[in-house]
């Protein structure tokens, strides 16, 4: 699947940037399950963490693994 090219909502597909309270950033990108490699930021979209971020918009808050993140950026 080819995702927007400004998306405007996380999807399958979707690169997420996510900042935590300290301003540290981090990438989730949304992928099948065959290609899910959680510490190369890859995370399956039946995932906890795709779970919590699906249907997201730039600026919404979400629990992310426990942590709560803002959603900063979407590719």
């Amino acid at each position: 699947v080819t995702p927007a090219a400004a998306p405007d909502i996380v999807r399958f597909g979707v690169a997420v940037t996510l900042r935590d309270a300290t301003g540290a950033t981090r990438v989730l990108r949304i992928v099948g399950e065959d290609e899910a490699d959680p510490a190369r930021g890859l995370v399956s979209w039946v995932s906890p963490a795709a779970e919590a971020l699906i249907g997201a918009r730039v600026g919404d808050r979400v629990t992310v693994a426990g942590q709560a993140v803002e959603v900063a950026r979407l590719a």
